[in-house]
């Protein structure tokens, strides 16, 4: 039977853990749910863009961040990429998978932003770069022990904050491209994001707090919308083929 209390309290005796055959109820049906989601995400996507007369990258990339994100959240629920952590003050679950799933949805997820503002090439590396290493401080914050995995969280706070500063001043150009479309989500993304370190502080990677029901809950509806909602706004607003004779926007060539 689930034994949630010692995944949220730790327990007197440390118990014999096996996922998923000790997920609290509540865990294996948000982590169903978020496979679901994306799995159907993943299939209305790729049927958007083979029903084009010609295919675009967003399409290809969109597709791609949902079916990605369905195979973390199907080998989740499967007790798969989620470790019983017992070297922390008390024992935490710790879904490494959804690391593996960020660490290649978040870089293709700035990459749409940036095709849809014609942002120049130094604009998407630098935006994937500080994205990967934002991800990696989280992930061996998540497998590390206090005071050392704040110092990790931190670091990752900073690559956020670089993230956050790019998107708004290099994607939101002069010259207009991507439009509202851009602006909204641009923010969407930023909104979403921000959930994922206050998760992650207060949730198993950090003090615990938050109960791992709720934890899942939050970032399972979180990825929904930062993923599928995301691309459904975007697609809708993809333009027949993109022109490649548009120019690059100037806006992604300025530095602070």
């Amino acid at each position: 039977k689930p034994r949630e209390n010692h995944f949220a309290k730790g327990g007197g005796e440390e118990p014999v853990v096996t996922f998923p055959d000790d997920y609290p109820n509540s865990v294996r049906h948000f982590l169903l749910i978020g496979f679901l989601g994306m799995f159907i995400g993943a299939i209305v996507f790729f049927y958007m863009g083979i029903s084009r007369k010609v295919n675009t990258i967003t399409h290809v990339l969109t597709f791609f961040i949902a079916a990605v994100a369905a195979c973390a959240y199907y080998a989740m629920w499967a007790g798969l990429g989620v470790e019983y952590k017992t070297t922390d003050t008390t024992p935490r679950v710790i879904f490494w998978a959804r690391y593996l799933d960020w660490i290649v949805t978040t870089p293709l997820i700035l990459v749409d932003l940036a095709l849809l503002s014609r942002a120049d090439t130094p604009t998407i590396i630098s935006l994937v770069g500080n994205d990967v290493l934002m991800v990696i401080c989280g992930l061996i914050g998540a497998l590390t022990v206090a005071p050392y995995k704040y110092m990790w969280w931190v670091a990752g706070l900073i690559f956020f904050i670089v993230v956050i500063i790019q998107l708004l001043q290099r994607l939101n150009n002069a010259e207009g491209y991507g439009g509202d479309a851009l602006k909204g989500l641009s923010w969407l993304t930023i909104i979403c994001w921000i959930v994922y370190p206050i998760v992650w502080i207060v949730g198993s990677e950090g003090t615990g707090a938050l109960g791992l029901s709720q934890e899942v809950g939050i970032i399972t509806i979180t990825d929904l919308i930062a993923k599928i909602g995301f691309g459904f706004y975007l697609l809708a607003n993809v333009d027949s083929p993109e022109a490649e004779s548009v120019p690059l926007n100037q806006s992604s060539q300025q530095y602070v």
